[in-house]
């Protein structure tokens, strides 16, 4: 018979669960949709055992439950929204109720897709790119340094002239260098290369791995996409890419067959229309940023502005300044 403690301690645990999520959504997030939802479960969930009540409840002996004490200590430590919200979900996970389980896991995806989306992964500001070729004679490392020096919080590496060996070395120091600023790594490309140096992403071309496809040998890391139209910026929207590149604003020298530039009419398109971040790139100068950011960005990425400067750091600030006028 202590069986049925079992599943009256389950039908309890289920039940107070979906209780607690369901004032989460009513009362915090006032989501009436979710809230009334999970009410339904709540009660669908309850009713399955309703035959069972007077036998359930003559098994109940909470009072000499040794499991009391540690579930008061448990619950004392929860003081987060969002870890409450996880742990409620799991105590609706009974192997008795098993199509409620997956329907919760339904409103649950659901509930964090609405509360807790993703975080904008770029930090704003200057997202500098490395070009070695375009860098005075100085390496890559030299130029990352300074952009770090600089207060820089996101370096692509992107290098297309050297061999694999090479560009693994220089993402090795890279990454150091970057996780010791506290300074996001994108790998442009080369999601291998990502992989094998523990970047924080990569960025992808219109020409190079899907994102989707990118995304399942990525994972969690950051996804940009370089678009150049409205229908690429939907299309990255829908596979879930972290942030598009929008561009070249101008025309840029610094690719070869690079695109005819979008112009202002397409960086105005995504400011209106799409909810992703995304980051304005593309012959954007100290001269004609401030104009970029009046327009609605506020990321803007550059290669030679930066790395053909002859102080780098002086470069940035500059740039830092040109946009700061803008606000």
């Amino acid at each position: 018979m202590k069986t049925f403690r079992i599943i009256d301690a389950n039908l309890n645990r289920a039940a107070e669960g979906l209780r607690v999520i369901e004032e989460i959504n009513r009362f915090i997030y006032e989501a009436s949709t979710i809230a009334k939802n999970i009410k339904e479960l709540r009660h669908k969930v309850r009713k399955t055992a309703k035959e069972f009540d007077n036998l359930l409840f003559s098994q109940r002996n909470s009072l000499t439950d040794c499991g009391f004490e540690i579930s008061q200590k448990e619950n004392a430590k929860e003081t987060d929204i969002k870890n409450l919200a996880i742990r409620n979900f799991k105590r609706v996970l009974a192997k008795e109720y098993e199509k409620y389980r997956f329907l919760s896991y339904n409103i649950e995806k659901k509930f964090f897709e609405l509360n807790f989306k993703k975080q904008n992964p770029l930090p704003g500001s200057i997202y500098c790119i490395t070009g070695e070729k375009f860098s005075l004679g100085r390496s890559n490392i030299f130029v990352v340094k300074e952009m770090i020096k600089a207060g820089v919080k996101i370096i692509q590496y992107r290098e297309k002239e050297k061999n694999t060996a090479e560009k693994y070395n220089e993402c090795i120091e890279i990454r150091k260098l970057t996780k010791k600023a506290g300074a996001l790594f994108i790998v442009n490309d080369n999601i291998d290369l990502a992989i094998a140096t523990d970047a924080d992403g990569v960025h992808v071309g219109q020409e190079d791995m899907p994102v989707k496809q990118a995304r399942k040998l990525i994972g969690n890391k950051i996804i940009g996409v370089s678009t150049h139209s409205p229908q690429q910026a939907e299309k990255a929207v829908e596979d879930e890419a972290d942030y598009i590149g929008v561009g070249p604003i101008f025309k840029t020298y610094t690719k070869k067959d690079v695109v005819k530039p979008v112009g202002y009419e397409y960086l105005n398109y995504v400011v209106e229309n799409i909810k992703i971040p995304f980051v304005a790139i593309g012959g954007i100068k100290t001269h004609n940023i401030a104009e970029v950011a009046k327009r609605g960005a506020n990321c803007f990425a550059m290669i030679t502005e930066i790395v053909a400067a002859e102080n780098i750091c002086e470069k940035i600030k500059n740039l830092i300044t040109a946009i700061n006028k803008t606000e």
